[in-house]
């Protein structure tokens, strides 16, 4: 009988890569089978994150001291030269190719509700602090990447320059730190498949379908670029600066290769990869004792340096910039290109965060850079490895002699390389406006909105007429309004949105959300009275409406007037312009202008403080503001004058215009409630009511909804098979 122990094969353990892949479809499916109620499961994801975080910077720092101390100044330092040409000439390739990528995105619609960076510059940057590491600790705390990668070289250089003993004592120490940091990390890539399943099942139970929609942008045009740098560009250099066929390169390197797309890991099979390329040495009879050791030293020592696969990982940010509707200006892009050369000295994982974070980009992107990193981590690392081969194969060849440069060879690559980049790009652009062309939904999600409270009976009338119950003789309006059971509220019908008609006709927005509170507070029943344009004022003191609540500035010119209640929001003063309208966005830029036309609604005396900062500017009064986005030839204006908060809600029905903020200052304008017949009674008692209404949140969850658009997002369903299939829940 045959030994059952010998005859019987050991079950095989199941791999890290096919945990994570389990843990990204098992939360793939959750997420759906769930819903939102996945959600719950982000604080999961987010500490798994912050675990991966914890050990790369202190890992980074200590791994390019040992790997730069190591070398000696006779030994390394032509290596070190021709090492750092090469790398200078790959990640300039690099970024050529970053700035080219988001060509493929395609120009769609976009905007948002309003929020306070529309209205406020950005912090500037601390150049100094970025990128001089003069407090490395506050670096390192802080994340200030660059600072922490140049400090470290830094320190490298400084410790090649010591001899002796205590030389081998502090690399020593330092790489035995290393490992242990290393072994630190290896724990906590064991909770991947956990922090995977935790992220993919959140993201796929809050995602909509429009971010899928979007998020396939950034994966086709990476994808894109790993092929045409792994199998052309990379391979193209080596096979026109050295005597290395591309067929053979390939041939001593496709099974490594492969491992690293299995394993996601180039330094699990680094050894393997420096024996491949001695093979090739082999091949050509160039195994030389230069080459082998140069392979041994330039191979682990280009390791922790950036590399292609890395470099181009941050498309991601001019893709998240783009997502959010912001893409990144010319203005930035050399602080993008100097930050995304340096952050690329680590992992995405730390770099990403302090790209987004350093070009205001909202920092809950990073949670689908993370779930991407389970496909684009895979072709990131092959990427990678080839940017390896190609810079230790131009580095030694240069070294010991044998590179040659084939100029005609060099001229036919570049030749192909914008071909193909053309050739993919554009048809990958008009894919991609075909497949995003209906993405856009804001506009519908403003047309659709409805009030949050109908607290009261309403009706709207169909014009504007006085009061029929006349005041009687000593009588207040709020009197008057007890008595005969109904406030009379005039509104804007085009106020959007704090007045206005929405996609079911239904009059919607801030202020009648409020006459709803005022109308339950007083108990009586509200009749909506529409404002004739130019004949607020009159229309007041006519006795058509009892109080107004659209959005009315308040102004000394106006308090003269009327009796206003005590003003319950601020405003900023802004203007709405063309996307293109870059000239508008600051003062210096505007002032430059040497002339332009804009329109306002109603209020002469707030447009003559946006001239008095602006004197070679023309305001012209408007009966609506649709006159300013449906203009004719005899009427040209360069800027709508209106508030950023109304402004931002008028760029969602018309995405392809922008809040703009030219003046020197923020200017803020108190919007206040007039009321009719100044009378004061009246004005105090909404003043007392709109102070309530700031205490109990009342005014700030109305502020939220219709201008910030918070409470729609939060409320927002999204498809699950609890909900939808199984109807387990509404």
């Amino acid at each position: 009988m045959t030994n059952q122990t010998s005859t019987t094969k050991e079950k095989k353990p199941m791999t890290l890569s096919t945990k994570i892949l389990i843990g990204l479809f098992s939360g793939i499916l959750l997420g759906l089978f769930l819903g939102e109620y996945a959600g719950h499961l982000e604080i999961v994801g987010d500490a798994f994150i912050g675990l991966l975080q914890m050990t790369v910077l202190p890992y980074i720092v200590f791994s390019l001291i040992v790997n730069i101390g190591r070398l000696s100044l006779e030994e390394g330092r032509k290596l070190i030269v021709q090492g750092i040409k090469f790398l200078s000439l790959l990640l300039a390739i690099g970024i050529a190719v970053v700035l080219i990528l988001p060509f493929a995105f395609p120009e769609w619609k976009s905007a948002n509700f309003f929020s306070t960076s529309f209205v406020t510059p950005p912090p500037e940057v601390d150049f100094l602090k970025l990128y001089i590491p003069s407090n490395p600790f506050f670096s390192l705390a802080e994340s200030k990447v660059p600072a922490v990668v140049l400090f470290s070289i830094l320190v490298g250089i400084g410790v090649m320059q010591i001899n002796g003993k205590d030389k081998e004592v502090l690399l020593n120490s330092l790489d035995a730190f290393n490992k242990a940091l290393n072994q630190v990390n290896k724990i906590v890539v064991k909770l991947t498949p956990a922090g995977v399943f935790a992220i993919a099942a959140s993201t796929a139970g809050t995602m909509t379908l429009d971010e899928l929609g979007k998020m396939q942008a950034y994966l086709l045009t990476y994808l894109v670029a790993v092929l045409i740098l792994t199998f052309w560009v990379l391979p193209m250099l080596i096979t026109a600066c050295t005597p290395f066929k591309y067929k053979d390169v390939f041939k001593f390197t496709k099974a490594t290769l492969i491992t690293i797309f299995a394993t996601g890991k180039i330094i699990v099979v680094l050894p393997q990869l420096i024996e491949d390329l001695k093979s090739l040495y082999a091949e050509y009879n160039l195994d030389t004792d230069e080459n082998n050791a140069g392979t041994d030293i330039l191979m682990p020592l280009a390791y922790p340096f950036p590399n292609l696969g890395t470099l181009a990982i941050f498309v991601f940010v001019p893709f998240a910039a783009w997502f959010v509707g912001n893409p990144i200006t010319l203005s930035n892009t050399p602080m993008f290109v100097g930050a995304t050369l340096l952050s690329s000295f680590v992992a995405p994982v730390t770099g990403i965060p302090f790209m987004l974070d350093l070009l205001e980009i909202p920092k809950d992107m990073f949670q689908l850079f993370v779930v991407s990193t389970v496909f684009t981590d895979r072709v990131r690392v092959v990427l990678g490895a080839m940017h390896l081969i190609t810079l230790t194969l131009l580095t030694l060849s240069s070294t010991n002699g044998f590179f040659k440069l084939r100029k005609r060879k060099i001229t036919m690559g570049l030749a192909v390389t914008v071909v193909l980049f053309i050739v993919t790009l554009v048809p990958l652009r008009l894919f991609l406006s075909y497949s995003l062309k209906d993405v856009y939904q804001n506009d519908k999600v403003i047309a659709n909105m409805q009030l949050i409270h109908k607290l009261v009976p309403f009706k709207v009338l169909p014009s504007a007429s006085p009061n029929p119950t006349k005041l009687l003789e000593y009588e207040s309006i709020l009197d008057r309004i007890k008595r005969r059971g109904i406030v009379r509220v005039g509104f804007y019908e085009d106020e959007i949105p704090f007045s206005y008609f929405n996609a079911r006709g239904e009059l919607v927005g801030f202020g009648i959300d409020m006459a709803h509170e005022l109308g339950s507070a007083l108990d009586v029943e509200i009749e909506f009275v529409p404002i004739t344009v130019g004949h607020m004022p009159e229309e007041l003191q006519n006795d058509n409406f009892d109080i107004v609540m659209s959005d009315i500035f308040m102004s000394s010119q106006y308090s003269a007037e009327l009796s206003f209640s005590k003003p319950y929001l601020d405003v900023t003063m802004a203007l709405v312009v063309r996307d293109q309208a870059d000239q508008f966005k600051t003062f210096d830029k505007a002032s430059e202008v040497s002339s332009f036309k804009i329109g306002y609604f109603e209020r002469k005396d707030v447009a003559q403080k946006f001239l008095n900062y602006f004197p070679q500017a023309e305001a012209v009064r408007l009966d609506s503001v649709n006159q300013f986005f449906n203009q004719t030839d005899s009427l040209r204006l360069d800027g709508l004058l209106t508030s950023a908060e109304r402004g931002a809600a008028l760029t969602l029905l018309h995405p392809e215009y922008q809040i703009a903020n030219p003046l020197p200052y923020k200017i803020t304008l108190p919007l206040a409630y007039p009321v009719g017949n100044k009378d004061e009674n009246m004005a105090n008692f909404v003043t007392n009511w709109i102070e309530v209404n700031k205490k109990d949140g009342t005014i700030s969850r109305f502020y939220d909804y219709w201008i910030l658009g918070d409470d729609h997002l939060r409320k927002e369903e999204h498809w699950s098979v609890i909900k939808d299939v199984l109807h387990w829940v509404d």
